[in-house]
Formats: structure tokens, sequence, C-alpha cells
């Protein structure tokens, strides 16, 4: 296996956003927003969330997805509070069954609970 080498500066230029890698990965569903064809359902699948921002997460799924997809995603961040719901994220990247997903549409609540999550105390801020 070939390793991928980055140029030193992209290693080292800083995050556009905070994120917050999971000490605990937690699990998320995600579900097409645009079926390939006009009779398909949309298909449901569940996921892994490694690590998230208040613009996106790093998942890994299964999932049939890829770059330039939209899809619908629930995260489950801790037991005992109602899911986090992004109406629509678009997948940037991918990197075997890992997927860098761009919020687009989340509500204020959404949001809300996103920041509370990442200022909590039991993750590992990066």
């Amino acid at each position: 296996m070939q390793a991928i080498q980055q140029p030193e500066a992209a290693r080292s230029k800083a995050r556009r956003y905070h994120r917050v890698r999971t000490s605990v990965p937690f699990s998320c569903s995600l579900s097409s927003i645009e079926p390939r064809w006009w009779f398909q359902k949309p298909v449901i699948d569940v996921g892994v969330v490694y690590d998230l921002s208040l613009y996106g997460a790093c998942v890994s799924t299964d999932a049939a997805i890829k770059p330039g997809d939209k899809v619908a995603l629930t995260l489950r961040l801790t037991k005992g509070t109602a899911p986090v719901e992004v109406a629509v994220a678009t997948v940037c990247w991918t990197n075997h069954q890992f997927y860098g997903l761009a919020f687009r549409t989340l509500s204020q609540a959404s949001l809300r609970q996103l920041a509370e999550y990442m200022n909590g105390s039991d993750i590992a801020k990066e």
C-alpha cells in the first residue's frame, strides 16, 4: 500500500472550523434525499461519527454514497437527549468507508444542541 504525502503547508494549515474528535464514537443514521430513480424509496443506512463540528462530520458507513450526494442525517449525541436532525448534508470527500459530510441545512435548535455537545467536558477537543 502506498502512502499519500501531503505538502507541509497543507498539514500545518489551521482548520476553518473548530471540531471535536469523539472519545467514544456515536451512531447516526443517513438517508438519501435524491433517489436515483423515481420509483425508489429513500434508503436509510447507519453510520458511526468519529469527529464533529458545527458545520460537518466524519462518518464511517457502508452506505452507497459518493462525493456530491446529498443525505439527511440524524445524530444520536448522547442518551436521554433528542437526536440532532441535519436536513441536508453534502458528501465532500471519501476515504474507503469514511466520508466527510458538510452540513447545509439544520435548524437553530439542532445547531444549539451541537454547540452544547461540543462544549461538553467529556470529549477530547482538537
